[in-house]
């Protein structure tokens, strides 16, 4: 009995050390401390890259058709929440039949990106997407994405 409970207590210890050690820092704690020495840099949210600012207009959008393999580059404005005006969409994006007829777009006020045609029908809505900017939700058979250009 002795020794059970001996061996029973000391794998309750064991485990309540694993478990302290492997807990995440305390909030306003000093990594540099808790890691052994290291030095840990702040990040400051004004300029991390991955954090798009909401009044950024200039950075181009490639628009990618999954089914027809199109990819097509927007010019570098982005659409105003108003209604509906020209869409800076280039002759690349022919060979997509949905992007071949999307003359004009708008943004939203909840975020959503629409697509029309000349006559200011729907051709495409899409949604902000998780790891692209945007992702098509109308109609549910297209496939397309919208991705920052690079180049």
């Amino acid at each position: 009995m002795n020794f059970t409970a001996t061996v029973l207590g000391t794998a309750v210890a064991a485990l309540m050390i694993i478990a302290k050690l492997q807990a995440a820092p305390e909030p306003g704690a000093n990594l540099g401390n808790v890691l052994g020495g290291t030095k840990v840099a702040s990040l400051d949210p004004s300029v991390v890259g991955s954090i798009r600012a909401e009044d950024d207009r200039s950075a181009a959008m490639r628009l990618i058709d999954l089914r027809s393999g199109t990819s097509c580059k927007v010019a570098g404005v982005r659409p105003s929440t108003g209604g509906f005006e020209p869409a800076p969409i280039g002759p690349d994006c022919a060979t997509s039949p949905e992007l071949a007829r999307v003359s004009q777009w708008r943004a939203g006020k909840d975020g959503t990106l629409v697509l029309a045609d000349v006559h200011g029908r729907t051709v495409m809505r899409f949604m902000p997407g998780d790891g692209v900017l945007y992702e098509s939700v109308y109609p549910a058979d297209a496939i397309v994405t919208i991705v920052p250009a690079r180049s």
